[in-house]
């Protein structure tokens, strides 16, 4: 699919001041390594809308356990934004560059409802979510008819292992995936 979110921003208009005249779009933001949470910190202070895909996990060392946020999505950090705030945003030091289309140079635009089925997901879900950014090819679509995640639609992937992935594609990354019982999905 072909995402054009690329507008103009245009003067302001019957005494605005000019914020509400561009039209706001997700887009993805490659960061330096391990650099997400400071990024995202960075950017909201400034009055950017951020997303950054975190979830709990708890690491084992020899003498202790803790609980850490880390990125589903290493390296990357979703931004909503206008074409004007584009320019600010590439400017940041830990900013390296914007997640474009083959052949592009402008930021590629990431659907709305992609950006919200990972929040659905992540907000919902009690086991780890992976993201895979290997392009799947399609498979069935489903939606979840019971459960943590009922309502949400994504495609299913039969493991080797005889278990079932239901993974939410974002475009150009890849899929956030988690493991689902095939009895609470219907074809749709």
């Amino acid at each position: 699919m072909d995402y054009n979110c690329q507008t103009k921003c245009v003067p302001p208009v019957n005494g605005t001041d000019g914020r509400e005249a561009c039209r706001k779009f997700w887009i993805a933001v490659y960061t330096r390594p391990r650099s997400e949470k400071k990024v995202a910190k960075v950017l909201e202070a400034s009055g950017v809308e951020v997303y950054l895909p975190i979830q709990t996990q708890i690491r084992k060392w020899s003498d202790r356990k803790k609980k850490i946020e880390v990125p589903v999505i290493p390296m990357v950090v979703f931004v909503k934004v206008n074409e004007c705030q584009i320019a600010n945003i590439s400017q940041h030091s830990l900013v390296i560059k914007f997640i474009s289309r083959p052949g592009e140079n402008k930021a590629a635009c990431i659907p709305e409802i992609q950006i919200n089925n990972l929040k659905f997901i992540l907000g919902q879900s009690d086991i780890p979510v992976e993201f895979d950014s290997n392009p799947y090819k399609i498979n069935d679509s489903v939606e979840v008819i019971r459960g943590y995640f009922k309502g949400l639609k994504g495609e299913i992937h039969d493991c080797p292992d005889g278990t079932t992935d239901l993974i939410v594609r974002i475009d150009l990354l890849g899929g956030a995936k988690l493991k689902i019982n095939k009895q609470d999905l219907i074809h749709i």
